[in-house]
């Protein structure tokens, strides 16, 4: 259904060629979008997510990396290693972001309006998973290993990456142009 979803801005147009054979090409006849902000607040806003998604996937694999007792358990590993899904998509929206021009069509609008606050909430929501599951181990009792210190400032490092996130997507707004 969502591949349904941008047809009707699309049209097939038929032509000649040179040959006489018949011609189809596709043309975009759906509205363009630009973003709400002037290009400074935008310009800026899309350095910042760069410079975010960085720090996220540094953050990421850094956490990976020690031999710690959160990335033995499985209820504050496993949430950390979701964390790549809406950090990846989140990454892929900067990286949309960075190619738009002025005016850019539906499909990536929708793309930018609706996949920030889904990744950053996602990205708030497994890091405080993964820290109540630090806590859990530090209740336990579980003997803690170097790399635990190292787990948990990542995790509150993605925690912070996503409302970061959130309070930039709000710069990044897109409106109907025509």
């Amino acid at each position: 259904m969502s591949r349904n979803r941008y047809v009707g801005d699309y049209h097939l147009a038929d032509s000649l060629d040179e040959r006489g054979r018949i011609r189809t090409e596709v043309e975009y006849v759906g509205d363009l979008y630009s973003f709400i902000q002037e290009p400074e607040t935008v310009n800026s806003a899309k350095k910042r997510l760069l410079c975010l998604c960085a720090m996220g996937w540094l953050a990421y694999f850094a956490a990976l990396i020690p031999v710690s007792t959160a990335g033995r358990t499985i209820y504050s590993a496993v949430p950390f290693v979701f964390i790549a899904v809406p950090l990846g998509l989140l990454t892929a929206v900067v990286l949309e972001i960075r190619r738009q021009k002025e005016r850019f069509l539906h499909r990536y609008a929708d793309r930018i309006d609706n996949r920030f606050p889904a990744s950053g909430v996602f990205i708030i929501i497994l890091a405080c998973i993964s820290l109540a599951g630090e806590a859990v181990n530090l209740i336990r009792g579980l003997t803690l290993q170097s790399g635990d210190l190292l787990f948990s400032g990542c995790a509150v490092l993605l925690f912070l990456d996503g409302i970061i996130a959130l309070r930039t997507g709000k710069a990044l707004k897109c409106r109907k142009v025509s």
